[in-house]
Parts: C-alpha cells; structure tokens; sequence
C-alpha cells in the first residue's frame, strides 16, 4: 500500500509541474527532476496522455492536456461558492465606481487564489489577482482579510515562515503586532488596502463565511483610488460586507440539512484564534 500511494503520489505531482515559466517538459527532464527511472517516468507519462492530461508538444516534449480545458469550464459552470456568489456580485456591480472589479478568491496551497471575477463598465485594465493565479497571502485586502480570519495556529506558522515579509507589508515588526492587526480586521468585519497589489488601486475585501462558520473566501472590491476618500472607501466597504453576507446565507440555505439555518454573523466570535 506504501508503494502504491507513493506511485499515486508521485504521478499526481507531475501536472503540477508544468507552470508559466516551464510549460514543456520531456520524459527524461521530469524523471531528472523526480529522481526516477526513466522507465517509470515514461510509464507516468503514458497513464497521463492517456487520460489526456498531457499532450504532446511537436518537436519539444509534452505539456499540459486538454482536460485541464474541460475542467475548467466544469468548475466555472458548475462550482457551488460561484453559482452563490454570481448573482449577489451582479447586484453588487451596481453600486461600484466605474471600471471596478469584483473578485471572488480561496485559499488555495497557502495562498490567495481568484476563483471568480466581474468587472464594472468600462473594462479598462486588468489586476493581478487574475483568475486561477495564486496570490501571497499576506498582501492586499483580499488576502489580508482571509489571513485576519484563519485559525491562530495557522496565522503563527504563517509568522513564523514569513515574519520580514509581513514586517514588509505593514503586518507587524513582531507576532504580538501581527496578531492585533488581525485581530483589529476581524473586528472591523472588512479591510481595506492602498496601492498594496496594484499601483493606482484600492482593494475592499469581506471574509465569506462557510456553513460550518470558517472563512476560507473573501469578497473584494478593486476600485481606481481617484476620487475614493475614505468616507467613499467605507461606504463601499459597507456594500461589500452586506453582499458577502448574502453569499454566505445563499451557502449556508443550499448546504444539506440547512433548513432554517442562517449563515454565521461576521463577527470575531465565530473564530477560534480571537
């Protein structure tokens, strides 16, 4: 059984080696990098052309297949936290600044990742937190505001890993800093950064709370920074929280054995590392 989960272990891993900056690969590169007989590589290799994960590139070696394609239209059709959350941030878009856009992120491997996105008329530039690009948890409102309301375990190992660039992002000089302005976000139900992520631009995040009261989502607003002081930023911070809070009542009603059930209230007390 050992080897077996070893084997799974290891031909899962190969797809995720395939990224941006190495999107082809050969049979020898990979078991090079694995440290596998190239034999066992090439037999990788073929489970995984064979379920059209990897394609063949001409000339080159492999990369990624097409049923990463197919997946993909899955997930955006068919994922619970979208389908709950397309038609509250339609309603949403309403009342943002022209050339807005709302986002829809998940933690995702320890990091920030934008599952969702609708932008507000006129679509005039595109942001980092594109969709399916994974993002540092610890910069900008939208992952801020998902990192102030992970369990406290969670926040002092994310410390501990990366305490000069949290100092750097403003997050604290030390754990006691760094876990009261956490604290501070969870109390203030939203956040609220400058220029962090993209120059120019604002980011308003709301945590979106699963049925069983943990927050694993954020709601954000990126809006141009022109023309938004701060009692305009907390106005649509407002908005913000209320549509996150319809999302996470949507989630709670469609969640089995939810009836009658409402979504957990944005308040700290819901969260384990007050």
């Amino acid at each position: 059984m050992t080897d077996r989960g070893s084997s799974i272990d290891r031909i899962l891993s190969i797809p995720r080696l395939f990224t941006e900056d190495r999107p082809v690969w050969t049979v020898e590169e990979m078991a090079q990098q694995l440290r596998l007989p190239i034999s066992t590589t090439y037999r990788y290799f073929q489970s995984l052309i064979r379920f059209e994960y990897l394609d063949e590139a001409p000339g080159q070696g492999y990369c990624l297949g097409p049923a990463f394609i197919e997946f993909e239209r899955s997930i955006r059709v068919s994922d619970p936290m979208s389908r709950a959350a397309g038609p509250v941030m339609s309603t949403l878009a309403a009342g943002m600044p022209p050339g807005a856009l709302l986002i829809l992120c998940r933690v995702y491997r320890k990091k920030v990742m934008c599952i969702h996105q609708q932008a507000v008329a006129p679509v005039d530039a595109v942001i980092s937190y594109e969709r399916g690009k994974p993002m540092p948890i610890f910069r900008g409102a939208t992952s801020k505001v998902i990192l102030a309301h992970l369990p406290w375990r969670q926040q002092k190992r994310e410390y501990d890993g990366n305490a000069q660039a949290l100092s750097q992002a403003g997050l604290g000089a030390d754990w006691k800093s760094f876990s009261s302005g956490l604290r501070d976000i969870r109390k203030q139900g939203y956040c609220i950064s400058r220029g962090e992520v993209d120059p120019g631009r604002m980011g308003i995040a709301a945590p979106l709370f699963n049925p069983d009261g943990k927050v694993a989502h954020s709601l954000s607003a990126v809006v141009w920074q022109d023309g938004v002081d701060d009692a305009r930023a907390h106005s649509l911070a407002g908005l913000v929280v209320d549509a996150a809070s319809r999302i996470s009542r949507a989630l709670a009603h469609a969640s089995p054995g939810a009836a009658g059930q409402d979504a957990p209230p944005h308040s700290s007390n819901r969260i384990e590392n007050v």
